[in-house]
């Protein structure tokens, strides 16, 4: 394509034409939900014309899914070593240990190539961080840079205003965003510990520079750096439409929870979340009740060995109000989950940064990436079905026969995480 190709190719109103012509199809959708079909086709149709105006909508790109820590490490590691141009690289956690070093002295080879790295980390997120870890790179001409240091002289906003988002990008042709953080507790078997069991997507198109946009937004939070680029290169057809969509509550940005409610509130058969952390906020908890009460299978599977404990004490805590209501709820305990996805009606799936709880909607810089697409849905659901042979499903009978003393643990909890 050129120049004057893509600029129309991604025009909104094109945009917005070429993907209902392309997947918003009556007949697809009667082939997949039958009789459903219909109600289905025209209730996501309503749905993606609320969500275009959010912004970060792409068509023409290539989405790769990852759901094991070591895939998604190889590609990532494959990425930063043919970088020729930028590595801009985003995380919560950047731990100095095997993988960490690992990462780190691919990011030095590439700077060394004269390729552009920035490493943007949090920096209550990544404790064990030290200055000497970084000098290698910072020798080789590479940036690396805690996002809110906790010394108010040092502070650029309130102690837990976080970053919690997960992006690398590379040459603004490859973007990744997910859950892993940069340690070997991510990484599988090969490349770590293989403790936390997480998902990531990589995208190839021109959400990568609405991938880099959002990077650049947590850049300018921490140094006041500002860049504007515009996206070269290819724009894949027939490709995959994707929005990346991000949340920051300091600038008023709301994108991610927005999208959530309303997707719920357009789904029509069922909707599938896979959360670490279960507490969701009360917009978001009434749309979850509300698509229930419609009839909407609506599950959830989150941790039972948790990060958090805390946490999971707390998330316990509101699990009655939810299976009263009919909605499903799992915990996983052969590993630990740090997955974010979700995945609904087999038209809509979602990977990202963001948990169902109150510190990703009213605190955290979080990211997640939306991909309208049957093969990428179809991948979320199997692995959401896969994942249920680790869980074990939480009945009304195991609440009720709860211990007083543990029900008061649980509700202390919650206020706790509530703050």
């Amino acid at each position: 394509m050129d120049k004057n190709q893509i600029k129309r190719f991604l025009d909104p109103h094109h945009l917005f034409s070429k993907t209902l012509s392309r997947f918003f199809s009556k007949d697809r959708f009667i082939r997949k939900h039958g009789r459903w079909g219909h109600r289905v086709f025209f209730s996501w149709k309503k749905a993606f014309t609320r969500l275009l105006p959010l912004g970060g909508a792409s068509a023409g790109n290539v989405v790769t899914l990852y759901k094991d820590g070591d895939s998604a490490f190889f590609s990532i590691q494959d990425a930063i070593r043919g970088a020729q141009k930028n590595i801009w690289l985003e995380t919560y956690i950047f731990e100095p240990d095997a993988l960490g070093t690992r990462i780190r002295n691919a990011l030095i080879d590439a700077a060394l190539r004269g390729v552009q790295v920035i490493v943007l980390y949090d920096y209550l997120g990544s404790p064990g961080m030290t200055k000497s870890f970084w000098e290698p790179l910072l020798a080789a001409g590479g940036r690396a840079l805690a996002f809110n240091p906790i010394w108010p002289w040092r502070r650029k906003g309130p102690f837990l205003f976080r970053d919690h988002r997960k992006i690398l990008i590379v040459d603004n042709l490859f973007g990744f965003c997910g859950g892993h953080n940069m340690s070997a507790d991510y990484a599988g078997p090969k490349l770590g510990n293989d403790k936390f069991r997480d998902t990531m997507i990589r995208l190839e198109g021109p959400s990568v520079k609405d991938l880099g946009k959002i990077f650049w937004a947590s850049l300018r939070e921490t140094t006041g750096d500002k860049h504007r680029f515009t996206y070269d290169g290819p724009v894949y057809n027939p490709g995959v439409f994707a929005q990346v969509l991000g949340s920051n509550a300091r600038r008023n940005l709301y994108a991610i929870q927005k999208s959530m409610k309303v997707t719920l509130k357009r789904s029509m058969r069922y909707c599938y979340f896979t959360t670490p952390y279960f507490m969701p906020y009360d917009g978001l908890r009434k749309a979850m009740l509300e698509a229930a009460t419609r009839g909407v299978d609506v599950r959830i599977l989150t941790a039972g060995l948790s990060d958090i404990p805390l946490m999971r004490m707390a998330s316990q805590c509101v699990y009655g109000q939810f299976l009263r209501s009919g909605i499903r709820v799992y915990e996983m305990f052969d590993k630990v989950l740090h997955a974010k996805t979700v995945t609904i009606d087999g038209v809509y799936g979602s990977v990202g940064s963001y948990n169902l709880d109150n510190w990703s909607a009213r605190r955290n810089l979080e990211v997640n990436v939306s991909v309208f697409d049957a093969k990428v849905a179809g991948d979320l659901e199997n692995q959401f079905q896969e994942d249920l042979a680790l869980c074990r499903e939480v009945t009304m009978e195991e609440l009720n026969n709860r211990p007083w003393w543990t029900r008061i643990m649980q509700w202390l909890a919650y206020q706790l995480m509530r703050l």
